[in-house]
């Protein structure tokens, strides 16, 4: 194996397969504790949907009727009521702060206990109001409606910040469909691709430089089902299937250009960077664009290069190819953990394992 420079460790992007948090915890405490920094409670019980615990607030809200079917659309979206307009549509409070506030104090025990590391901070992951629209909402009414659903999300925000103790909360933006957008997959409801790094800034000014913050740059979880991020079969651009995706992005050159562009466009300091990848991108060109990668010095960049049913011998030979382009880097996997099967997460574990194993060697034949 490469030298990696500084190995930064194993970044978890937030759902676990578990029922409860103190399950999530337990098995972060004993299977990856040297390694993670970062908590999170592992998504339990519906919040394993991600964004789609959020479908009461469209489909039970009077400024929304049922939106047209669309031919290249398989789910239900709404549109704005004639009279409905901008700022005038009301959204209940979220849940978030409140799953947040009920998951700290199970972390404050685990850490006191010693199931996690003494330096651990609690990680909170959050969709992007622009992921919500897009899931839900009809395209020609996104642009309309992100102005209120973005105010409730800031309230839900200032909600957490007063809740937790800033020393001690880590906070993640996904961004699934704003590097899908920029990757070309979807039309761009707010225009022109500046106007989503300009929307990705204002919601990360909210957070105080003290709040530990950090990017989820994804492609969706193959696991997760059918979803817009695999593609039909008619799309397929590649030779082979990655776990059930039919496009796939070609190279890594997109992450780099969003990663880039949030360094620039965000006044705040960005902590961390968690990178998707492709089982797939197992050539030099695939990776060679991360020569360009520019953030900032106080950013961590991890690389989600692990993936379900990877030996470690295939992710040892990625994880090879991309250290010959960067300084420091951490691990992790492509996308969360909660659609994996045990059998798949012992797995990911052993391959974890045997990475860090073997980094740990390199550092020590280096030194």
């Amino acid at each position: 194996m490469s030298h990696t420079g500084d190995y930064l460790g194993i970044h978890l992007t937030g759902s676990l397969p578990f029922d409860r948090t103190n399950e999530a915890f337990a098995f972060i405490g004993e299977s990856l504790k040297p390694w993670v920094r970062r908590v999170p409670d592992g998504e339990p019980g519906d919040r394993a949907n991600w964004v789609l615990t959020q479908s009461a607030h469209f489909f039970e809200n009077p400024a929304f009727e049922p939106a047209p079917p669309a031919p290249d659309i398989n789910r239900p979206l709404v549109r704005i009521k004639d009279g409905s307009v901008g700022r005038s549509i009301d959204f209940r409070p979220f849940a978030y702060a409140d799953d947040a506030g009920q998951s700290y104090s199970l972390f404050q025990e685990a850490r006191r206990s010693g199931v996690l590391a003494p330096e651990s901070k609690f990680l909170i992951s959050l969709p992007t109001p622009l992921n919500a629209l897009f899931f839900f909402v009809d395209f020609k009414d996104r642009a309309a409606v992100l102005p209120a659903y973005t105010a409730q999300a800031k309230a839900t925000v200032e909600d957490i910040l007063a809740r937790i103790p800033h020393e001690d909360l880590a906070v993640q933006w996904d961004l699934p469909i704003e590097l899908a957008t920029v990757q070309g997959w979807f039309p761009n409801p707010l225009g022109a691709e500046v106007e989503i790094y300009s929307a990705i800034a204002e919601i990360s000014a909210w957070f105080p430089s003290d709040v530990d913050f950090g990017y989820h740059l994804c492609y969706g979880d193959p696991k997760f089902g059918p979803s817009p991020f695999m593609g039909r079969e008619d799309q397929r651009t590649a030779e082979h299937h990655d776990h059930g995706r039919h496009i796939i992005p070609p190279d890594i050159s997109v992450v780099v250009k969003v990663s880039n562009a949030l360094a620039q466009a965000v006044k705040r300091p960005i902590n961390f960077v968690h990178a998707a990848t492709m089982r797939s991108w197992t050539e030099p060109r695939h990776w060679e664009t991360l020569e360009h990668l520019r953030l900032k010095p106080e950013t961590e960049f991890y690389l989600g290069l692990v993936h379900a049913d990877d030996t470690p011998a295939e992710a040892r030979y990625r994880l090879d190819i991309a250290a010959r382009h960067l300084s420091a880097f951490g691990i992790s996997t492509e996308c969360g953990l909660g659609r994996y099967s045990r059998a798949q997460l012992a797995s990911v574990v052993s391959t974890f394992r045997a990475l860090n194993a073997e980094i740990a060697s390199s550092h020590a034949r280096v030194a």
